[in-house]
C-alpha cells in the first residue's frame, strides 16, 4: 500500500480542517495505508494527552482513537514552545524535528497540507 503525509497547522479546537484530516487519515489507514500527520504551530495540540478530557463526541477524541497506523510528529520546537513534552503525548504520537518532514516529503507517495486559512 502507499503512503499518505500530512502537514496540519491547525489547532483543534479552532478549524474544523482538523476533522478533514482526521477522517482523511482515518480512511486511508482502514484502506491499509501508511499514514504520518507532521504537525506545526498550534496543530501540536492534537497530539496532547490533555485531548482525553474533551467531550467524547468531539473530534479531539477521534483523534486520540486513530488507529495505531496513523503516526503523528510533532514539530519539536513547537511542541516545546508550547509546553508539549514527550510525556504528555498521544501513545502514537512523538516530537520530532523538521528532518522528519523532509524524509517525509521524500518518502511520500501524496503529501496534503492543510492549512485552516481560508
Amino acid at each position: 500500500m502507499g503512503r499518505l503525509g500530512m502537514l496540519l497547522f491547525a489547532s483543534p479546537v479552532q478549524h474544523r480542517i482538523v476533522e478533514t484530516a482526521v477522517d482523511l487519515a482515518a480512511a486511508a489507514a482502514r484502506q491499509g495505508h501508511s499514514v504520518t500527520m507532521f504537525l506545526l504551530a498550534d496543530g501540536v495540540y492534537c497530539s496532547s494527552r490533555a485531548l482525553l478530557s474533551a467531550p467524547e463526541e468531539s473530534v479531539l477524541h477521534r483523534i486520540a482513537g486513530l488507529p495505531a497506523s496513523v503516526e503523528l510528529v510533532n514539530c519539536g520546537t513547537c511542541a516545546r514552545f508550547r509546553g508539549l513534552e514527550e510525556e504528555e503525548l498521544l501513545p502514537h504520537a512523538r516530537n520530532g524535528t523538521l528532518e522528519d518532514l523532509v524524509d517525509l516529503l521524500s518518502d511520500c507517495d501524496r503529501f496534503l497540507g492543510l492549512t485552516g486559512e481560508g
